[in-house]
This record gives structure tokens, C-alpha cells and sequence, in this order.
């Protein structure tokens, strides 16, 4: 248990950290020095500058007409946005509300897992109570029908990687589905007269702390731990099959007069793997939140009465549809990279 417990407190910090620095954005363009020295800005500042004036430009404008502007709203609840800046050895490292997030459900795993983990080490025959043998039905699908249903006996080594994978995208999916608890406090604190004070531009402390925004949203995010099970793939063919399993990517059987054209269209075929797990998790995970935004917006975008029913009823049952979709995403994502192992272990 000590060694699981230490094994995925790593991963966990490993995909955090890797994660955030995807989603974040690189160095700042930096002014020109007295010598003449200007760094290029990168190519995602660009992005996100241009993001962040068309953002500005779309709230002046809202601001200003009066209007509903529902790519206004979509944009301020899903979309990324910079809350601070850290520099660490001349680089720009900033934690954006997704990094927030993501740091937020790290803790809520180490608060939930590790308490748990102790309370079952203690008394393993014990009959585990509410809390435990909840936890105990998640860690146990995990290593029975996904990890040893597709690798048997050789999952046990993969069995850290592959619960801190579900657990992480779990809760990252889940506490994007509690709105903005930040912003629900701010506008009470507007109703009793408290406002807070910032600058033109910030963010308030609230709306900083918990804004609400699900980190499995973003490519940057997806990317990371879809790159991570790349590795874990590539590493454990190498593990079984040694340098052959660079040949043995191709299926066993195929002539070897159609072997050099087989080869690179079965390594696009290993390549599209992270590509298609990261995609997958991404498109699910965002087009829930979209489809909310947008019915919910009906109301405020046509102002009848006749169509608040309506669009409450099915945005309850699309948000309920969501908490399965979290659940089923955390699944599919953990079930196929373990399945990718399992095919790079021995060849086909």
C-alpha cells in the first residue's frame, strides 16, 4: 500500500506540473533591451493575446449594446484564462484557472484516497464501511476489469499509473460540472453590499479559487496525459519484446513484399493512439458544457416565458447526462491505454 501511495502521489504531481505547463502559456514577449535584445514571442502568446482582445472587445460591446451575447457567455465559462504569473529562471510559468482546477482535485484525491488507503491497511478483512468500500468498488474495477482483463497477470506493475490516470480525470470531469462557486459569491457579496476591490482587468479571489472551469477541457490538458500513455505504451513494448518490438509492430504473417509500406502505416496507426485518446476525452468533455450554455441562453437570448420550462428540462437532463459522461470518459480513456499495453506487450 506505502509503495502504491508513493507511486501515485509522483504521478499525480507528474501529470499536474506537465499538464499545467500545457495549458499555460510560454515566456512573455519580453521588451527590448539596451542592447537590442527581443525575444520572439511564441506563437501561443499570440493566441491568447488575440483571444484576450477579442474577449475584451466582445465585453465592451456587450457592455455597451445592452444585448445578450451568448459567445460572451461561452467564452467567460469556457474559456482559459491567465490568474497569475510565476518566473522561475527567466521562464514564464502561469497558472491560468484550469491549473487551478487541476490543483484542486489533486487535493481532493489525496484528502479522499490516502485517509482511505490507511482505514483499509489497518484491518483488510475487516468489512469496509461506506466510505472505504465505495473507494474499494472504484479501485477494484480498475485493476479487475480493465487492468488484469486486458494485461492478466503482468497489470500488476501497471496498476498505480492506471488508477491515479482514472481517479485524476475523474474528479478533474466532475468538479467542472460544480458552477463557478467563486463567482456564486461574489454576487452574493454584491447583494449584501460587500464588493471586492480589484484591478481593471483581475479577477476576484473567489472566482480565482474555484472558477468552475473543468480542466479535461482543454487540449493542453487531454495532450498531456494522452502523452503519457504513449509513453507507458512504448515503454512496456520495449520491456516484453526488447528492440524486436520496433519489427514487430507489424502484424505476424504479412508478406514481405508489403512489409516497407505496412511498417509506417502501422507507426502512424501507434501514433494516432495518444492523438485519438486525447481528442476523444476533450470533444466529450466540452460539448456537454457547450450544449448547457447554449439552452440556458435561450432564455436570456429570446426572453419568453414559454421557453424557460423547456430549456431547464433539457438542460437538467443533459447535466445528468454529464455526470455519466464523466464517469464513462475516465473509463474509455483508462480502458483503451491499458488495452494499448496489452497489444505492445506481445505481437499480433
Amino acid at each position: 500500500m506505502f509503495k502504491f501511495l508513493v507511486a501515485f502521489a509522483f504521478s499525480l504531481l507528474l501529470f499536474v506540473t506537465t499538464a499545467g505547463a500545457q495549458t499555460g502559456i510560454p515566456a512573455a514577449q519580453q521588451p527590448q533591451t539596451e542592447q537590442g535584445i527581443n525575444k520572439q514571442v511564441p506563437s501561443a502568446d499570440k493566441i491568447e493575446a488575440a483571444g484576450a482582445e477579442s474577449e475584451e472587445h466582445s465585453t465592451e460591446t456587450h457592455e455597451s449594446s445592452g444585448e445578450f451575447d451568448l459567445n460572451h457567455v461561452i467564452n467567460h465559462h469556457l474559456g482559459d484564462v491567465r490568474l497569475w504569473d510565476v518566473n522561475i529562471a527567466g521562464y514564464n510559468f502561469p497558472i491560468t484557472k484550469r491549473v487551478v482546477m487541476m490543483w484542486i482535485a489533486s487535493l481532493l484525491l489525496l484528502l479522499i484516497l490516502i485517509p482511505a488507503a490507511r482505514l483499509i491497511s489497518r484491518n483488510a478483512i475487516k468489512r469496509p464501511g461506506r466510505f472505504t468500500g465505495i473507494v474499494e468498488v472504484f479501485v477494484n474495477f480498475v485493476r479487475n476489469d480493465v487492468g488484469h482483463s486486458n494485461m492478466g497477470h503482468h497489470s500488476r506493475s501497471y496498476e498505480p499509473f492506471l488508477l491515479t490516470l482514472f481517479f485524476f480525470i475523474l474528479f478533474c470531469n466532475l468538479i467542472g460540472l460544480i458552477p463557478s462557486v467563486g463567482e456564486i459569491v461574489i454576487t452574493a457579496g454584491d447583494f449584501f453590499g460587500f464588493h471586492f476591490n480589484v484591478e481593471p482587468g483581475d479577477v476576484p479571489l473567489p472566482a480565482k479559487l474555484w472558477s468552475g472551469i473543468t480542466p479535461t477541457g482543454d487540449l493542453g490538458v487531454t495532450a498531456t496525459l494522452a502523452i503519457y500513455s504513449f509513453i507507458f505504451i512504448q515503454v512496456s513494448g520495449f520491456v516484453y519484446q526488447g528492440v524486436s518490438y520496433i519489427k514487430n509492430i507489424v502484424p505476424a504473417g504479412i508478406p514481405w513484399a508489403i512489409w516497407p509500406i505496412m511498417w509506417p502505416i502501422e507507426l502512424l496507426g501507434q501514433v494516432s493512439k495518444p492523438f485519438a485518446l486525447a481528442i476523444r476525452l476533450l470533444a466529450n468533455m466540452t460539448a456537454g458544457h457547450l450544449l448547457i450554455l447554449v439552452f440556458l441562453g435561450f432564455i436570456f437570448q429570446f426572453q419568453l416565458y414559454a421557453i424557460i420550462p423547456v430549456s431547464i428540462s433539457v438542460t437538467i437532463a443533459i447535466y445528468m447526462l454529464e455526470l455519466f459522461v464523466a464517469f464513462l470518459q475516465a473509463y474509455i480513456f483508462v480502458f483503451l491505454t491499458a488495452l494499448f499495453i496489452a497489444g505492445a506487450q506481445h505481437r499480433h
